[in-house]
């Protein structure tokens, strides 16, 4: 009995395998769609703010208006100067992400 040819296959096999998972997951990561107010959060803020910074007892924020506000604050004090659109995808990804509250800016 040859071996060489089965071993072949088998190696054939196993790298249409590899192609078929590499893709697969090229295609799932181009499904998930791009989150600029997360970009921006993670970029210029997770150096002092981890999640414990929003999700602590007794934080302060208790209203979207708040929220947005501090973000607001946040980006002329760190000097970033972000828009107010870049201000409501921050506000709105931190209230998805940890605060979960009701209402809008």
């Amino acid at each position: 009995m040859n071996m060489k040819p089965r071993k072949v296959r088998w190696a054939g096999g196993l790298a249409a395998l590899c192609t078929v998972l590499v893709l697969s997951q090229a295609e799932a990561e181009a499904e998930v769609p791009f989150d600029r107010g997360q970009a921006l959060y993670e970029h210029h803020c997770m150096s002092c703010h981890e999640s414990w910074a929003h999700t602590r007892e007794g934080r302060h924020v208790r209203t979207v208006r708040e929220l947005r506000a501090r973000t607001e604050a946040w980006s002329v004090h760190s000097h970033l100067n972000w828009s107010a659109e870049e201000i409501d995808d921050v506000t709105d990804y931190l209230n998805r992400a940890f605060y979960q509250l009701e209402g809008t800016p």
